[in-house]
């Protein structure tokens, strides 16, 4: 890479964000590049999995409590708070705020669904919401419905690390961050997530495949 076509380049995307993709004092420029480039491929590849993830939960959720629990959960805790928590609450009246101010003059649940953050869903499987919801027969079933063992012990505590890492790597490639260094290796992310989509629907994983690249991509070349 020319030298001054570099030099643009990190003046361009700032020392301060590439020194990140530094593993030594001494890594020069021209392989921080290399790997800047190579996290965004990696992040482009993940895309699929994580836009399958993030909408297919968040319907399996919400279609859950529709049947479980309440019809039209979400319009009436606007205006009642009777499954969510405080903190959620708050978020469900930020998103309808954000819709008003987008000028959408009639609120439906399907703005709200889209509206609000992928942490909200997730956080809606956190214990606190077990009683509520996760404990209501055939929610579970509703929400992970190819989850291998259903008699299998308190399963949402085994599912919800790989939620957690899914909203955090989710958050990084969303955000532009670095992914290529994860701590718990980008492959094993990119397996679990796999496998999490596969609970929540295997017959998604026929049309995954189709498009995500990621394998191809990871197993490039590199850069050191």
């Amino acid at each position: 890479m020319a030298k001054a076509f570099e030099e643009n380049l990190v003046k361009l995307l700032s020392s301060n964000r590439l020194n990140s993709y530094k593993y030594d004092n001494n890594d020069d420029y021209s392989i921080v590049l290399e790997r800047y480039l190579y996290n965004i491929e990696l992040s482009k590849s993940l895309y699929p999995l994580l836009s399958f993830l993030e909408i297919s939960l968040r319907n399996r959720i919400n279609q859950a409590i529709e049947t479980v629990v309440q019809h039209d959960w979400l319009l009436k805790e606007l205006n009642q708070r009777n499954i969510l928590l405080s903190n959620e609450h708050n978020k469900l009246l930020e998103a309808k705020q954000k819709l008003i101010n987008k000028r959408h003059k009639n609120i439906g649940k399907d703005d709200l669904i889209a509206e609000l953050s992928l942490g909200f869903w997730i956080h809606l499987c956190t214990k606190r919401y077990k009683t509520v919801l996760w404990h209501k027969q055939g929610f579970f079933r509703i929400v992970f419905a190819d989850y291998p063992n259903f008699s299998e012990f308190d399963k949402l505590s085994k599912i919800f690390p790989k939620l957690q890492l899914m909203l955090k790597l989710r958050n990084r490639v969303f955000h532009h961050e670095i992914i290529i260094n994860h701590s718990y290796g980008i492959d094993n992310c990119y397996t679990d997530l796999r496998k999490l989509l596969s609970y929540i629907s295997k017959d998604s994983i026929r049309y995954l495949d189709r498009i995500c690249d990621f394998k191809e991509v990871s197993i490039k070349q590199k850069p050191q």
